[in-house]
Formats: C-alpha cells, sequence, structure tokens
C-alpha cells in the first residue's frame, strides 16, 4: 500500500484515528508509515503520534521502528503485538535489510522444539540492534555470507518469511554455540533436526565451504555420534580440506582434552544432550 492508494482510500471515506487498527486488519495490512498515516487521516505528519496514543494504551497498534507502526489483532492485545513471525519480513523492508529467520528460532520452525526459544534470532546483512516489541525480543546477527547460504520459504499470517534451510540451521547451531545455549543444547537440536526428517547431505557439503572448519567438523562428529546419519566421508573430507590445525568441539571451553583423529577435533568436555 502506498500513500497514492491511502489518499484514494481517503476520498472514498475519511476515517478517524480511533479507528485506524480496525481499518488496517480488516483491510489485510500488515503495516503503515508514519506519512502513510498523516495521508490517511489528513493530518501534518507530527501530529500523528499523538493521535495514536489512545490506540496505543489499548494495545490495538504498535511502533516496529521509528516512522513504522503495526495493528494488532484482537487475539494478540495481550501481547502487546503479533508474534514476531508475523512482523518480520514488513519490519526488514522497511530497513532495506536481507535477512533469514536462523538458530534457534529457525530450529524450532523446522520441527525442533526441545527448547522454546526466548529470543527470534534474525540473520541480517547489515548490524540492527536488538528489539523488544510487545513481548517478543528480536535479536539480530550481522552476517556476511547471508547471500550465499540457503533459506527457504515459512507462511506467516502475513505472507511467506525468508528461514534458514534444515542444512543451513544445522551448521549455523554448530558455527554458533553460544547462540544456542551451550554444546548440549546444540547437540538436541541438531538430533532433533534429523529426527524431523533426513538432511540433505549434498545440500550441507556445498554450504559447508562459507563455514569455518570447526564447524563442519563439530556438525559431522555430532551427527555421527548422536544420529542415524551415514555418509559423512566428503563433509569429513570438505572439513580437512579446509584447515589442517585441530578444532575445539566446544569453543566455550578449555583447550585440554583427546583427539578425535578422524574429525580433527579435540574432545575438550563431554556431550551430553538431555533427549
Amino acid at each position: 500500500m502506498n500513500i497514492s492508494e491511502i489518499n484514494h482510500q481517503s476520498q472514498i471515506k475519511r476515517i478517524k484515528a480511533t479507528e485506524l487498527a480496525l481499518w488496517l486488519l480488516s483491510r489485510g495490512i500488515p503495516s503503515i508509515t508514519t506519512d502513510e498515516i498523516a495521508a490517511l487521516l489528513a493530518i501534518p505528519k507530527n501530529h500523528v503520534p499523538q493521535r495514536l496514543i489512545p490506540l496505543k494504551k489499548r494495545g490495538e497498534i504498535v511502533s516496529l521502528a521509528k516512522g513504522l507502526w503495526a495493528p494488532v489483532p484482537p487475539e494478540y492485545i495481550t501481547w502487546g503485538a503479533p508474534p514476531a513471525i508475523d512482523i518480520i519480513d514488513v519490519l526488514m523492508s522497511y530497513l532495506s535489510a536481507d535477512y533469514y529467520v536462523g538458530w534457534l528460532s529457525a530450529s524450532q520452525l523446522h520441527g525442533a522444539s526441545h527448547h522454546a526459544p526466548q529470543v527470534f534470532q534474525v540473520a541480517t546483512s547489515r548490524a540492527i540492534r536488538t528489539k523488544k516489541i510487545g513481548r517478543s525480543v528480536l535479536r539480530f546477527y550481522h552476517r556476511e555470507h547471508i547471500h550465499l547460504v540457503e533459506t527457504v520459504k515459512k507462511e506467516s499470517r502475513n505472507g511467506a518469511v525468508s528461514v534458514s534451510s534444515r542444512e543451513t540451521t544445522m551448521l549455523d547451531v554448530a558455527s554458533d554455540i553460544k547462540y544456542v545455549g551451550g554444546i548440549d543444547n546444540a547437540a538436541n537440536l541438531i538430533i532433533e533436526l534429523c529426527e524431523a526428517s533426513d538432511p540433505n547431505l549434498r545440500a550441507i557439503n556445498a554450504l559447508s565451504k562459507h563455514y569455518p572448519a570447526s564447524a563442519v567438523r563439530r556438525l559431522g562428529y555430532l551427527m555421527e555420534r548422536f544420529t542415524d546419519v551415514s555418509g559423512l566421508e566428503q563433509l569429513k573430507s570438505s572439513s580437512d580440506t579446509q584447515s589442517v590445525t585441530t578444532s575445539l568441539l566446544d569453543p566455550q571451553s578449555a583447550n585440554v582434552g583427546t583427539v578425535d583423529k578422524r574429525w580433527r577435533l579435540k574432545i575438550n568436555r563431554e556431550v551430553s544432550p538431555d533427549l
């Protein structure tokens, strides 16, 4: 929806500020800018925040970013905002940033729900500060290789959302142990992702060049030890080609322990998934 369309709508029937949220919801409009609100209500732009105060107090509209607003469906009034999955695409479009939902949040969308994520994790093409919108905390991680990894589309209330593929998610989990709650939880997630659907090893092998050897080795080791996945020789070869230096199984633990020669991993702590 653009300003010219809004002006056309307003010529048909002028609406009141108090009716704005219902007007947007009834037309399936997931977000609106301050400029568009000013055009729709025929008021100066600097009057918009004041006019929206009653709606904000009733929880009918929420600010997603400076200059961007979203109507709140009645079932989410107590949340203070729509769920993160329903607003992430319009938010990232407004911020002119490419993105994908990743890590714990992607794992849940792919069927690994052993631990409900406390934050909504998003990989982005540029740095964006953490946002709290309603009861959702959106945490953003700048990723240089965002255009190179594999993503899929998941449907939300407001359309398609970009999500890391199952295989990208597994590599992200193995790469960023601290983002997923430690090595034990990383193992849990990888086990569940493999159980929910057989991973595409060809896709993992192709994606592995965009990740450090430590992540590729960690993923191979955890899959080989805790899942029924076989045929990991090519993944092992890929990690050997990337680096000959031994990697740590748990990057958050001390550099001690024996070396798993097959995966060139120093087993610096015992992994104990709680599935």
